[in-house]
C-alpha cells in the first residue's frame, strides 16, 4: 500500500499521470469551429462565439465549419467527399491528404496550422492561401 501511493504522488508531482492537464490562465483551449467566416478573402472554418478563425475541428465535429472544410477540400485539392456537414471517417482521412499536400503535419485535425498551409474557397472563386 505505501508503494503504490508513493507511485501516484510522483506520477502527480511529475505531472505523469494519465488525465492530468494543467489548468489556470497560462492553458487556453481553442474552441471548436462551428460557422463560416470571410476571412482575408477567403470562406474559412470559425468559431462564432468570439468571432474567431483561430479554432479546430475534429472527427466527430458536425457544423457548418466542416461543410466549408469539406467544400474547400473538394475545389482546390480534387477531394470528392460529401458535403454533409460531419466530419467522419472519409474528412479525416481526405484532410490528411490535404495537410500532406501543404506541408503541414498530416494529423487528421484542423487547426491553426493547417489553416494557414492549405488552400481555402476564395471569394469570388478559386482557391487561396489565408494567414
Amino acid at each position: 500500500m505505501k508503494l503504490r501511493t508513493l507511485t501516484v504522488s510522483a506520477a502527480v508531482a511529475t505531472g505523469s499521470l494519465l488525465g492530468v492537464v494543467p489548468s489556470g490562465p497560462a492553458v487556453a483551449a481553442t474552441p471548436t469551429c462551428d460557422w463560416v467566416a470571410s476571412y482575408a478573402g477567403a470562406w474559412v472554418p470559425m468559431y462564432k462565439a468570439t468571432n474567431t478563425v483561430t479554432c479546430n475541428l475534429v472527427q466527430g465535429t458536425h457544423s457548418a465549419a466542416v461543410r466549408q472544410l469539406q467544400h474547400s477540400m473538394n475545389l482546390c485539392y480534387g477531394e470528392k467527399l460529401a458535403e454533409d456537414s460531419d466530419f467522419g471517417p472519409s474528412t479525416r482521412a481526405a484532410l490528411i491528404r490535404t495537410q500532406q499536400k501543404a506541408g503541414t503535419p498530416a494529423d487528421g485535425e484542423y487547426g491553426p496550422n493547417t489553416r494557414k498551409a492549405m488552400l481555402h474557397e476564395k471569394i469570388g472563386g478559386g482557391c487561396t492561401r489565408v494567414p
